[in-house]
């Protein structure tokens, strides 16, 4: 029987009047019988009167005893159900305390808690106006990113402060993963065009990072351009020249070659899209969100068939339109799954169009396959963004050197693909080819 009717049935069997034995005693002699006279006498005087009173305060007895019984039950389980919710609120803050304690473990564990500075969760709830809504710069799938302004000075930085569910769950730890890879990874970087890690803050009540802000928005925003109405368009940034669009090309390269090249052990970012590449007040591009990168190092890589290459063996991650259908196939990433991504974003740049479309043919939902079937058929002008378009003819030569290295990026097979190290060279190049580069070139 359950508890709680088990409990139910015995304070409504207490609540009960006792039987009439109890009451009078258990060694009393029962009345004798009254005289059939008396009864007579009894019933003409009243006695009906008085039966119906002992039943009327039978029921009413009954039903207080009923009512006192129910009130009971409800205050035993509302208590019941204020001990399971501080139990679990207690749960919640622990999970939360073990995911700060271990990022806290980690990088102390890798030094990294003296590289950068430590912020205070007070400081940084301070610095974001408590995380005001108003001060969100925007949403991600592991974060969300706010303004803020960091004492003493009051300079401006990015805070982004990482969903944690409250339960323990596989993606509570790859958030924390994440933070950690952040930290890891961008604390031993320095690269012009790479956003940069100011702090962290492993706090029990929120994992944070912080950046440096750029304040112009992402190349999505940018490039993706769209008004639902008049006021809105008017708000909306002016279209991106190819100049400038040619050198953002270049400067994404160069950090891709810096990840790929000049760190040791190298870092693959796994996740190059328009929407991590943040623009400069000047223009210039800087590529960030390091949440998904791996660094392609013993013991998480293994070599390939060749020796030559080193490649990691984990499972496919990283945003839909930009995934490398190699690595998608084989599980081993590379930096040429990074190229495969940056080919998709030149695309976008000459273009103007979202890496996956649904309104498109099912064979052209993506942007790769669709470009990639237009220039093999001689028809990049129908595919190029109107704003490039519309500075024909002098452009044209170079739309078409980009478009083609574009092509060779996103090629099906790793091995048809340049590094970033032939993908900046090929971009430098091209910048060469329109005179007012030469002079006005952008450095990257």
């Amino acid at each position: 029987m359950p508890p709680r009717l088990l409990l139910l049935l015995l304070l409504l069997a207490a609540a009960l009047p006792p039987p009439a034995a109890s009451r009078l005693g258990d060694h009393e002699p029962p009345p004798p019988p009254p005289h059939p006279r008396a009864r007579q006498h009894r019933a003409q005087s009243g006695g009906g009167t008085g039966g119906a009173s002992r039943v009327l305060t039978t029921a009413l007895v009954a039903a207080a005893s009923l009512l006192a019984v129910l009130l009971l039950y409800l205050c035993v389980a509302i208590a019941v159900r204020r001990i399971r919710g501080k139990g679990e609120g207690g749960r919640a803050s622990r999970q939360q305390a073990s995911q700060s304690s271990r990022a806290a473990a980690f990088l102390r564990r890798h030094g990294l808690h003296h590289s950068r500075p430590a912020f205070t969760y007070e400081q940084l709830r301070a610095a974001t106006a408590g995380f005001d809504a108003a001060r969100k710069l925007g949403d991600g799938g592991f974060g969300t990113v706010y303004l803020a302004y960091l004492p003493p000075a009051g300079r401006p930085a990015a805070v982004k402060r990482l969903h944690v569910p409250p339960s323990p769950s596989p993606s509570s730890a790859t958030i924390t993963k994440s933070f950690c890879n952040e930290v890891l990874i961008l604390s031993a970087l320095r690269h012009p065009h790479l956003v940069r890690l100011h702090g962290f803050c492993a706090d029990p009540r929120a994992l944070l990072l912080v950046y440096d802000f750029v304040p112009n928005g992402t190349l999505s925003h940018h490039l993706h351009r769209r008004g639902r109405d008049a006021a809105a368009a008017a708000q909306l940034p002016p279209p991106l020249p190819w100049r400038t669009r040619l050198a953002m090309a270049a400067q994404i390269a160069s950090a891709l070659e810096y990840l790929h090249f000049a760190v040791k052990p190298h870092v693959v970012h796994r996740d190059v899209t328009s929407s991590n590449i943040f623009v400069e007040a000047d223009m210039r591009a800087r590529l960030g969100d390091f949440g998904l990168s791996r660094l392609l190092a013993t013991p998480d890589a293994c070599s390939t068939a060749t020796g030559r290459e080193v490649v990691c063996c984990t499972a496919p991650q990283g945003t839909p339109g930009y995934l490398d259908p190699d690595y998608h196939r084989s599980f081993q990433l590379t930096e040429k799954s990074d190229v495969y991504s940056f080919g998709v974003v030149v695309l976008e740049l000459v273009t103007g169009l979202r890496p996956v479309d649904v309104g498109r043919e099912r064979r052209d939902v993506t942007l790769a396959d669709w470009v990639v079937s237009k220039i093999q058929i001689g028809e990049l002008r129908e595919v190029m963004d109107p704003a490039v378009l519309g500075e024909l003819p002098g452009v044209m030569p170079s739309v078409e050197a980009v478009a083609e290295l574009a092509f060779r990026c996103v090629a099906p097979d790793k091995d048809d693909r340049p590094d970033a190290r032939e993908a900046l060279a090929e971009l430098r190049r091209i910048q060469g080819m329109l005179p007012e580069l030469s002079s006005h070139k952008d450095s990257s």
